[in-house]
């Protein structure tokens, strides 16, 4: 039995890879590597991948499942992982093959009704937020904490009315930007812009979100169909993962979020955080602002951007985000 890495960008292994993904139900997800077991007549019989550091694609054909193919196969991901520079794994699957991450010591994050999110690493959940503890000065252990996760994708004048609002309520606000790169601009781009923009605010704390945290872009969804039960089991660990890790770590009383009258996707995040939040932390929506009678969103600053229009959406960003979209069409 040999294991090899698919080269995907081999139409014909890709197309061998996303077939046997189909006769196990599962579909092709987006892979930065992926191995593959192979029997005597070079049939692929097993599969495994990894994007970043986290880990999909786990199939093994039925009649192969007692000869220790997992093994092998998360040993060679994991080998992979390690050559790159990751430590820390993150793996969201069906819980019906939970216990096959179980047995090489990956332990349970979080349960959605249908998946769940398991993790094995040098660090634990807590030395992760340890990290994120030191980049902030702020003792925050007797004050009224509040939250916003936001993606940022970029920064608008929307993020600015929500965080203004949210310091309204609390005496120091936690701001988590979304650390994932699926995102049209980069992380470390959406970090900077978000830091710039709220620099002349002292109650703020800026930080990435880390790992524990992930946005629905990124969530794996290979082993479910269905759009809207893809949002919900991405909304009920994310929201579980908050509330076990943040919550209790960063003192956290509420939770703000704008709200969502446009995207569904949103909507249902919105309405599945609601539900499990509460009562260790409030969840508290905020109206949208609105420019011109149009609510002010990240997708028509991103639509100008392409279209190298951006004078039709001045109205929605600062200066400092309008600058560094100007800077940024002109590269």
């Amino acid at each position: 039995m040999n294991i090899e890495k698919i080269n995907l960008l081999i139409p014909q292994q890709k197309r061998l890879l996303t077939s046997f993904l189909l006769e196990q139900d599962l579909e092709l997800d987006n892979l930065e590597i992926c191995f593959a077991g192979f029997d005597e007549y070079e049939n692929i019989v097993a599969t495994g991948g990894r994007t970043g550091n986290i880990l999909k694609c786990f199939a093994i054909k039925e009649s192969y499942r007692a000869m220790g193919l997992f093994e092998k196969i998360i040993s060679a991901v994991l080998e992979d992982g390690y050559k790159e520079g990751y430590h820390n794994f993150f793996v969201y699957t069906k819980k019906t093959a939970m216990k096959f991450f179980q047995s090489i010591q990956f332990t349970i994050l979080a349960e959605a009704e249908n998946s769940v999110l398991l993790f094995r690493g040098k660090k634990t959940p807590e030395d992760i937020l340890n990290d994120l503890y030191s980049k902030t000065v702020y003792n925050f252990s007797d004050s009224k904490i509040g939250a916003i996760v936001m993606n940022a994708n970029p920064f608008t004048n929307g993020h600015r009315f929500l965080i203004d609002s949210a310091l309204k309520e609390v005496d120091f606000l936690f701001v988590f930007a979304v650390q994932s790169d699926s995102s049209f601009f980069s992380f470390d781009e959406r970090l900077m812009l978000i830091k710039q923009n709220t620099r002349d605010l002292k109650n703020v704390a800026v930080l990435p979100s880390t790992d524990l945290l992930i946005s629905n872009a990124t969530f794996p969804s290979y082993f479910l169909k269905e759009e809207k039960l893809i949002n919900k089991e991405h909304a009920i660990i994310d929201a579980k993962m908050f509330l076990k890790y943040f919550v209790p770590y960063f003192n956290i009383k509420t939770r703000f979020l704008g709200a969502e009258p446009l995207d569904e996707s949103t909507a249902i995040y919105n309405e599945t955080l609601a539900k499990i939040l509460p009562p260790k932390c409030e969840v508290k929506i905020i109206p949208r602002l609105q420019e011109n009678n149009i609510f002010v969103n990240a997708t028509a600053v991103r639509k100008a951007f392409k279209e190298n229009s951006l004078e039709g959406i001045k109205g929605f960003v600062s200066d400092i985000t309008y600058d560094f979209l100007k800077n940024k069409v002109n590269e």
